[in-house]
């Protein structure tokens, strides 16, 4: 055997710690644009919210909601402001449930399907 300290094969470095659970100061979290949120809030408005526009009521930003920061390495999903960081959602989805907390925006444009 050559090469992995006794290891067994394909096995990390226990050293290192594992980077999905954390972010350090040099390897922040890194995050997804809003189509990431697309397919759980279908699930809960069966509509496609992406093209939706939203206002931050952080900063007052008007955007879409593809362009928002998507956080998904949490309980859930946290969509972020594209223009100052402000927490705009959160999604946490159990087996019986989903908790929305849309409390950044100050509201959220739906267009009709025709």
């Amino acid at each position: 055997m050559t090469g992995n300290n006794g290891t067994a094969p394909g096995a990390e470095d226990p050293r290192r710690e594992d980077q999905d659970i954390a972010a350090t100061a040099g390897n922040p979290i890194p995050h997804l644009d809003g189509n990431a949120a697309a397919g759980p809030l279908w699930e809960l408005f069966r509509i496609d919210i992406i093209a939706a526009i939203g206002r931050c009521k952080n900063c007052g930003a008007v955007r879409v909601f593809g362009e928002a920061a998507v956080y998904a390495d949490a309980p859930g999903i946290v969509v972020h402001c594209s223009s100052c960081g402000g927490v705009l959602l959160r999604l946490v989805e159990t087996p019986t449930k989903f908790w929305l907390d849309v409390s950044g925006l100050s509201y959220l444009q739906i267009d009709r399907e025709r």
